[in-house]
């Protein structure tokens, strides 16, 4: 009778062992990332860096990284074709489908052509020739949007592919002004030696601070496995491991200016 305890012990170990993740999906995980300034570019950047972190420290396998235009991003995202996407903008829309997990806030600044004389938002739009360039599916603040969506109306609205496109068109003057994230700009200024062609305006001071989200798949993970990745994302938060990652891409203010907020 003994044996046949021990036998059974031994039996039901690997099926122990085999025991599901909970913070896993069923299957290795699809990253799904877009161009982004330091956060993603080519392969690299700070959400890569993120994600492959928090993946490791939950026991996550990653199956493959790729990137995509933002909109299919967050399509792949919503019908379950992709895990996991990064960057993302938290909004009660996007809430519907994805798992949002704040990790860095930001605030959009206005980027004009050089010489552009324009000291308010309301000289601004006075200008005749004014052109605004922006990123299909890109969200701001609810004043911002607004903004944009006169101007589309006005067929002032300039289309960019990315934000190497958008940044490219405001300095050689092809748009007057486009909003960006210092934590986008700074670095793609510095890399292109492009700091004098550009003068940088806050014509929103009152517009929230904007958190980014880690975006999980509802289609994908359960809200058990996404509170394991927040937690998780909450520990690199406090143990200095998000600070970390982020300092290698972006400048202390620009870290400490994303970063000061907490998480939740």
């Amino acid at each position: 009778m003994r044996w046949l305890a021990i036998c059974a012990l031994l039996l039901f170990l690997p099926l122990a062992r085999a025991a599901p993740n909970p913070a896993c999906p069923n299957s290795p995980l699809v990253v799904a990332y877009y161009d982004f300034g330091v956060a993603y570019h080519q392969g690299k950047g700070y959400d890569p860096d993120i994600i492959r972190e928090l993946a490791r420290r939950l026991g996550c396998p990653i199956q493959s990284e790729a990137d995509f235009p933002r909109p299919r991003v967050l399509k792949l995202l919503e019908i379950g074709q992709a895990d996991i996407g990064a960057s993302t903008t938290i909004t009660p829309e996007r809430q519907r489908y994805l798992w949002l997990l704040p990790y860095h806030h930001s605030k959009n600044l206005v980027l004009l052509h050089r010489g552009v004389q324009a000291n308010t938002l309301q000289d601004l739009l006075k200008l005749p020739q004014l052109r605004w360039g922006v990123i299909r599916g890109y969200r701001h603040s609810p004043a911002e949007d607004k903004l944009l969506d006169e101007l589309t109306q006005q067929r002032k609205i300039v289309v960019a592919s990315n934000e190497d496109d958008l940044y490219h068109m405001v300095c050689t003057g092809v748009v007057t002004a486009v909003f960006g994230h210092p934590i986008s700009f700074d670095p793609w200024l510095q890399s292109h030696q492009a700091s004098q062609q550009v003068t940088v305006r806050d014509f929103f001071p009152d517009s929230e601070i904007i958190a980014a989200g880690i975006a999980l798949s509802k289609a994908r993970f359960s809200q058990e496995s996404a509170a394991l990745w927040n937690a998780e994302l909450q520990r690199m938060y406090r143990d200095g491991s998000l600070r970390a990652i982020m300092r290698r891409y972006l400048s202390e203010p620009s870290v400490e200016q994303s970063l000061k907020q907490p998480l939740d």
